[in-house]
């Protein structure tokens, strides 16, 4: 595959167990039903449609259910291959049971066209999301493998010139020192994959990355670059024996952003005797956790 770094999530299994909560769960359906299909929510390519996905009974808030007219906080799906079929989103699609609308999105599958279709589709949810019940303020980022990679270099850069002007620390790696050193570079990136500088527009309040990896090549932007005070919290979950990307890079990802953010806004699952994805990351364990993250940093 021409894609190879990856991050995912930390913590080991004992601090999984600390992380849990009571979190409202519907009864799972067989199937789950777009509520509204083939919205097309960019002008950059006619493959930018989004399906949306509503809970049938609630939408949830800080306070556990909310009424009829609650809007629902929002998973932006990305699949792995720029698809918004139900096939490619199963695991997104669990959201629906804890009271979460899924927007499964299709894109250009090629940086920076894949990064802008992203954020294109933060800014209509934003700018249109209420008339469909969708909550402007609570959008979450959820992508495995390559989605996951995607999902972190868009939550980075859509905040990246937001933050730009604030006290940046960078914190001694070869990559943070290059970030330092071609701000300007960066700042053209974060621009083209469609970021404003002003506003609020293409933040995101969650990343989820599942065994997400990057190209090494010379020519891939990798997310860490664009880590700033103003990123949003990361969940990330990495297999220990996964074979495509080394677990030091997912551990190198998680501290930077720890450094930048902190601990509290950052989960990283480290799972044992794993490889690149199934098994375990697809366990309603796991799955779970995602949620406990989510309520988390969303509603506090």
């Amino acid at each position: 595959m021409k894609h190879s770094l990856l991050f995912k999530s930390l913590l080991c299994l004992t601090a999984i167990c600390q992380l849990c909560g009571t979190l409202p769960l519907l009864a799972q359906r067989e199937s789950a039903q777009a509520t509204y299909k083939d919205i097309g929510y960019s002008t950059n390519s006619g493959s930018c449609q989004m399906d949306i996905y509503l809970p049938r009974e609630y939408a949830i808030t800080g306070n556990g259910r909310g009424n009829a007219a609650t809007p629902y906080p929002v998973i932006v799906a990305i699949s792995t291959n720029g698809s918004n079929e139900s096939s490619n989103i199963s695991q997104m699609l669990q959201a629906l049971q804890y009271g979460y609308a899924v927007a499964a999105i299709s894109y250009r599958d090629t940086l920076p066209s894949s990064a802008q279709d992203i954020l294109s589709a933060v800014k209509w949810i934003k700018e249109n999301g209420k008339r469909y019940r969708l909550h402007p303020d609570k959008i979450a980022l959820w992508g495995n493998s390559h989605g996951g990679y995607l999902a972190a270099v868009a939550g980075c850069a859509g905040t990246y010139l937001q933050g730009f002007n604030t006290e940046m620390q960078f914190y001694g790696s070869d990559q943070m020192a290059r970030a330092q050193s071609n701000e300007q570079q960066l700042q053209k990136y974060a621009t083209e994959f469609g970021a404003g500088s002003s506003g609020n527009q293409t933040k995101v309040q969650a990343v989820i990355d599942l065994y997400g990896f990057f190209s090494e090549e010379s020519s891939t932007v990798t997310p860490n670059l664009f880590i700033t005070p103003q990123s949003p919290p990361f969940f990330l979950m990495y297999g220990e024996d996964d074979k495509l990307i080394p677990y030091t890079q997912a551990n190198a990802f998680a501290s930077e952003l720890k450094r930048a953010i902190g601990n509290n806004f950052v989960e990283y699952l480290l799972l044992p005797n794993q490889g690149h994805g199934g098994g375990l990351f697809e366990s309603p364990q796991f799955s779970r956790q995602i949620f406990v993250f989510l309520n988390k940093v969303l509603f506090n």
